[in-house]
């Protein structure tokens, strides 16, 4: 990797969607030898030199591969000598002794990578050697997800590994440009990664129903094509992300082809004008969801990520009027809120979202869909542990938990989108040591490291508020909670509780604060 590259940046979300991706093409194609006969990984572009290879296009791909190469040698798995051997062989070339990767992005990089992944992945590092070490961190989650798709209950259950690993090997494709010219391939890095205007997979949809209708039939076809268009449009959403949600909704299970041939597959024999009219009423479903801005349960649901899961569920409740909408409505919000907080990514919640999208569509008791929820939620470690963390400030969910808590201090509070004015104030400031301020009167250095980052310290503040009170004593920041300067009293309820009986910060304040905290999220969280 020449030294002009971005260091290594992968986390764990893209790693486990690039484990995941390939296990399900690996399924697909046990099931049926004609589905995922090849799984593309894209391209890569490299100039050649004297030393080999440098990589302009592609250097997260692979040294993720390099990782997980080395995780499966590491595992002490029951892989055979033959594919072992293949294993090593991507690691390191035996003839010339030297690794297959070499990082000359940083000063520490390639150190890091040899002591910690390529010479031996260290299975047992301590929380200490796993910081700032995005190598190792992904190392041990690629063994933590390779264990769990080696359970027989796991949702990507791997039978066999050495068919597996004989599938990536023969089946996995990456096609290598080289150039011969570091300032060409550069360039075309540029020109692969600029958008074309190519078909996109609503106009090859759009033409396939075409060709099925009558000449006298299409201009009217055509009229609801335009207003589906427009109605996407004021959703927010794409045509293709309405036809994808409506593929979800037809087909309640994970797609295993293109958007465009998994629609031919489920329109083939059906009425065309049929189609496209129920396509038409799925879109104004979704236009009903993204605007109600009023819904505190939707509003919760707008934070989390793979939105595609509640909104298909949504949508086919209101499509199928489904007799419970507001109880499935605040099942979503625990469930998804509840994986999230332990750690769950796409792969934890998209079975269960498939099997509660064709729950709905039977219209089967909530309760059983409830049954559902919870056998997933029971295989991972439970929510609340991770409210303890220390380090919650540092977590993609602190601040859609912050407003969970938020939303539901008044009656009437309109969805608050997370933008850059919406900001997460430390109450004892992040520079509370300054020789100015007062803090170190009540916390030590130790003090600091366990709760500057901690649930009971957090709170929501307008961008101006923010700037307003941090490195401040408590005394200054109160004020400005309670109106002083620009913009007047702050509006987060969660902020002005401060003001009530705290005329100082202490740790047991910031741990009465964590415990009303943690009472007000199992509330709203508890199935």
């Amino acid at each position: 990797m020449p030294i002009y590259q971005r260091p290594y940046s992968w986390d764990k979300e893209r790693v486990e969607q690039l484990w995941f991706d390939i296990v399900e093409a690996f399924k697909n194609n046990q099931e049926d030898s004609t589905l995922d006969s090849n799984y593309f990984l894209g391209s890569i572009v490299v100039v050649k030199n004297a030393k080999g290879f440098e990589v302009v296009d592609g250097q997260q791909r692979l040294t993720t591969l390099t990782i997980l190469f080395c995780t499966l040698r590491d595992m002490g798995l029951d892989i055979a000598p033959k594919y072992k051997a293949l294993i090593d062989a991507c690691i390191k070339d035996a003839i010339e002794d030297k690794e297959r990767l070499v990082l000359t992005t940083h000063l520490n990089n390639q150190a890091n990578f040899e002591e910690t992944v390529l010479n031996g992945v260290n299975l047992g590092a301590s929380k200490k050697e796993l910081e700032n070490n995005r190598f190792l961190q992904n190392a041990l989650f690629l063994k933590d997800v390779i264990k769990q798709s080696l359970k027989t209950d796991s949702e990507y259950f791997i039978n066999d590994i050495n068919a597996f690993v004989e599938y990536f090997f023969n089946n996995v494709t990456l096609i290598r440009i080289v150039c011969f010219d570091e300032g060409f391939a550069i360039k075309l890095f540029s020109v692969l990664n600029d958008r074309g205007l190519d078909l996109t997979p609503a106009d090859i949809i759009k033409a396939y129903l075409l060709q099925h209708l009558d000449e006298t039939k299409r201009g009217s076809f055509i009229e609801v094509w335009k207003r589906i268009e427009n109605t996407a449009s004021l959703s927010g959403e794409s045509v293709q992300s309405i036809f994808n949600l409506y593929l979800y909704f037809l087909k309640a299970e994970n797609p295993r082809k293109s958007l465009q041939d998994e629609l031919k597959e489920q329109f083939k024999g059906k009425n065309t004008q049929q189609i496209i009219l129920d396509v038409e009423k799925y879109a104004k479903v979704v236009l009903e969801i993204n605007s109600n801005t009023k819904d505190k349960d939707i509003s919760l649901l707008r934070y989390v990520n793979h939105s595609i899961y509640w909104k298909t569920i949504l949508a086919s409740a209101i499509h199928t009027n489904y007799n419970d909408f507001d109880g499935l409505k605040l099942l979503l919000r625990k469930y998804y809120y509840q994986s999230w907080i332990a750690g769950g990514t796409l792969n934890r919640i998209k079975q269960t979202s498939f099997n509660i999208i064709r729950k709905v569509k039977n219209n089967e008791p909530l309760e059983n869909i409830k049954s559902v929820v919870k056998e997933n939620l029971d295989k991972y470690q439970f929510y609340t542990d991770f409210l303890k963390n220390e380090n919650i400030y540092w977590m993609n969910w602190h601040k859609p938990l912050l407003l969970a808590v938020e939303y539901f201090q008044q009656d009437d509070r309109e969805y608050i989108p997370i933008t850059r004015d919406l900001h997460t104030e430390h109450i004892l400031p992040k520079e509370w040591n300054r020789e100015d301020l007062n803090w170190k009167d009540s916390f030590t250095i130790e003090d600091s490291s366990k709760y500057l980052n901690s649930l009971g310290n957090l709170t929501l503040l307008s961008g101006v508020k923010n700037i307003q009170a941090s490195n401040r004593n408590f005394s200054d920041k109160r004020e400005v909670y309670n109106g002083k300067g620009i913009d007047g009293k702050t509006s987060f309820e969660i902020t002005k509780a401060i003001l009530e009986d705290n005329t100082e910060w202490t740790i047991e304040k910031i741990q009465d604060r964590a415990d009303w905290m943690e009472g007000k999220i199992k509330t709203l969280f508890v199935i």
